[in-house]
């Protein structure tokens, strides 16, 4: 053997044992800034063309979460917080796994801060 020549290497992958592949990721193809910045890239995202529809509020029965979130236009903490003070109405359990909020109780709150509104600006 030389004394130059290279050692054959066991494992030409690296690290891994005989018998195991190494998945390397394959390579993107990327666009420059400069076309991202000015809106020629092919993976920049795309804006949705409409908005989502309006949720709507029952007349009269049950509300889900969503709906009465909506209304009063809160997130889901707030809403959460809210219950946990009492501040709204708690939610009515109408099966194993649902719980909605009388609309009565919705509406009769909304009033109620009109009026606690009214009464503090006045």
């Amino acid at each position: 053997m030389d004394q130059y020549a290279k050692p054959e290497k066991p494992n030409p992958q690296g690290f891994l044992p005989d018998g195991y592949v190494a998945y390397l990721p394959t390579p993107v193809a990327t666009a420059p800034l400069k076309a991202v910045k000015e809106g020629f890239a092919p993976h920049k995202p795309v804006k949705p063309k409409s908005k989502p529809a309006p949720i709507a509020f029952p007349a009269e029965g049950y509300a889900t979460y969503a709906q009465v979130q909506a209304r009063l236009q809160i997130s889901n903490s707030t809403m959460h917080l809210w219950i946990q003070q009492d501040r709204l109405p708690a939610p009515v359990r109408i099966g194993a796994r649902a719980m909605r909020f009388s609309v009565q109780d919705i509406l009769d709150y909304e009033r109620a801060a009109r009026e606690a509104t009214r009464v503090a600006a006045e």
